[in-house]
């Protein structure tokens, strides 16, 4: 009796960590949105340079709240015009420049773009999202 005691015990810690998912690390490199797809909610940081204030205001909100974003799958991803990412994870130049083509984003833009697990867009803004709004935005979404 208990020897079943101890492999319940630990049965059901086992279980339940299973049910959880696990947050997913942020990718480095070069990553593609069709390869994020049904696994992650990109988050595109559109702008005009890599010193762009409101792009480093955005990053700074977000790098501040990395285990929240963790937790809702959220890779974040700037795209500077013509310039490198600060951010870890990139579009390889010619997928950012598809991005910018896709999504109407003009060269001189500041563009904040949420996208869905399903690859749609989610919510759009032309300054810095608030966390909060982040947040309530993906968690109501059907897939959170």
């Amino acid at each position: 009796m208990h020897n079943l005691l101890a492999i319940a015990s630990l049965a059901i810690p086992f279980a339940a960590a299973t049910l959880v998912p696990r947050a997913q690390a942020q990718p480095n490199g070069i990553v593609s949105l069709y390869e994020l797809r049904h696994t992650s909610r990109p988050l595109l940081i559109f702008a005009p340079k890599p010193d762009d204030p409101q792009l480093e205001i955005q990053v700074r909100r977000l790098t501040q709240n990395a285990a929240m974003l963790a937790e809702r799958d959220v890779v974040i991803i700037a795209i500077p015009f013509e310039s490198p990412s600060p951010t870890d994870a990139s579009l390889s130049p010619d997928e950012a420049t598809e991005a910018r083509r896709r999504f109407h984003i003009a060269p001189t833009d500041f563009t904040v773009i949420l996208l869905g697990k399903d690859g749609s867009e989610k919510l759009r803004d032309t300054k810095p999202f608030t966390i909060a709004k982040l947040r309530d935005t993906i968690d109501a979404m059907p897939m959170r």
